[in-house]
Formats: structure tokens, C-alpha cells, sequence
């Protein structure tokens, strides 16, 4: 009779064990700084989360604890993490007013997630930050088409990313033509935005009902692009222009 000799278990690198190790460390991450973030405050986050990382800060902090202000700094969100904010911002169940994605991934795909919930007016945002987000011309035109659209923006920040001419055009042309409530707009250090955009922004400072703040330095303006922006403002009560 021949017996089985039992396998001797052999250490290894397990993938699954380290993936899970990790995701339990990320959530005890949540579970702290959520927990420690009053009701209907700030919640603010800045370490790396996954699809459902983010999953569990809307659960936890979108809807059960209200926050009004969501931060997600540096946290590698990609467009489907997008896309679990944007189903957040169409659920009536939350007041979030401000949306701040700083220094993430979510790309022109991740804006037309976003986009598509804004240009439908059922939900409370206010503030729309996307600065440094790998934004093309192509979310520049998601962006434009739910500013003619969105009744409740009043402030948005796309800094820092890959805007150029036609993108900022596009969006000032649905500031100036159809856009009621947007007070601030940032777009510093779109490398690609040059003097051609200028008489654009011009007549955007003449003709706008609402935007009271312009910012735009670091841009690739020439001092003489700058100074007629600057020479304008100063025909303009109460506005706050950056070059």
C-alpha cells in the first residue's frame, strides 16, 4: 500500500493575501479619518483609493454623514471612480455642495461622467475642482456643454491641465451665452492657452452676467495679452482677474 506523503506548505508570495492586507489597511484609513469628520462638515482625503475605496466614501461620507464638502487630494482616482461620484451626485439623498478632485487621474472620460449628472440641475453642488486631471479639449467640451445647462455651479477650477485654445473658448462661450450662475473660473497652467483666447476673455468680462473672479496666470499669455485683460478689469466693478 503506498502511502501519500503530505505536501510540506513551502512560504510563497501570495498576491491575493498582500492585495487584501492592503485594502484592509486603506479602509481602516477611511474608517478613521470619516469617523473623525463631524456630520455635515468637510471630509477630507489624501492617500491612494481604489474603485471601492471610493465606494465606501460615498456610502459612509456623501450620504450617511452629509458632508458638504468632499477632498479628495492625490488619491489616484480614475474615471470610474468618477463615475461612483457622479451616481453619488444624482442620489437626493446627499447635500454635498463642493467636489474637490486635486492632482487625480479621472481624464476627459471621468469629466463626462461628472458632466453628464451637472447639466441635469438634481443636486447641490456649487464647486467643481478638477485641477490637475488629464483633462483634453474633449472634457473642455463635456465641461462647456454643462455649463449651458447646470443652474447651480458657481464656481470652477480645470488648472493644470492639458486645456488649450479651443477648450477654453468653448467654455467661455457657454459662460457668456448661456450661463447664469458661474462666479469663478480657474484655469492656470494650461500651457497651451495663448493670446488668441484674449479677446475672447474680453468681451466674457464685458458680457457676463455673473463671473467676478478670473484666473489664468501661468498660462502662455505675452505681457501684451495680459495687459489687455488687466486694462479691462480695471473698467469693472468688483472683479478679480490673475494673470
Amino acid at each position: 500500500m503506498t502511502s501519500k506523503k503530505k505536501s510540506k506548505k513551502v512560504p510563497h508570495e501570495d498576491t491575493n493575501e498582500v492585495t487584501d492586507d492592503n485594502a484592509a489597511s486603506e479602509n481602516v484609513y477611511l474608517r478613521q479619518e470619516i469617523a473623525r469628520s463631524p456630520a455635515y462638515s468637510t471630509v477630507y482625503l489624501s492617500q491612494d483609493l481604489n474603485d471601492r475605496d471610493i465606494e465606501y466614501v460615498v456610502e459612509e461620507a456623501v450620504i450617511k454623514k452629509q458632508c458638504r464638502v468632499l477632498q479628495l487630494t492625490r488619491c489616484k482616482v480614475t474615471f470610474t471612480g468618477a463615475s461612483i461620484l457622479a451616481n453619488a451626485l444624482n442620489n437626493t439623498e446627499n447635500i454635498l455642495e463642493e467636489l474637490q478632485l486635486l492632482d487625480n487621474r479621472i481624464g476627459d472620460d471621468g469629466v463626462l461622467h461628472l458632466a453628464k449628472v451637472l447639466s441635469i440641475n438634481e443636486n447641490n453642488l456649487k464647486v467643481l475642482d478638477l485641477t490637475t486631471n488629464r483633462i483634453s479639449n474633449v472634457g473642455a467640451k463635456y465641461l462647456a456643454e454643462m455649463i449651458q445647462t447646470n443652474e447651480r455651479l458657481t464656481a470652477l477650477h480645470i488648472a493644470g491641465n492639458e486645456i488649450g485654445n479651443q477648450g477654453i473658448q468653448m467654455i467661455i462661450n457657454a459662460i457668456q451665452y448661456h450661463n447664469r450662475t458661474l462666479e469663478e473660473l480657474d484655469f492656470c497652467t494650461n500651457r497651451s492657452v495663448d493670446d488668441d483666447v484674449v479677446d475672447d476673455l474680453i468681451q466674457l468680462m464685458k458680457h457676463s452676467q455673473t463671473l467676478k473672479r478670473l484666473f489664468l496666470f501661468n498660462c502662455n499669455l505675452s505681457q501684451n495679452g495680459k495687459d489687455k485683460l488687466m486694462k479691462m478689469q480695471k473698467k469693472i466693478d468688483n472683479f478679480w482677474l490673475m494673470v
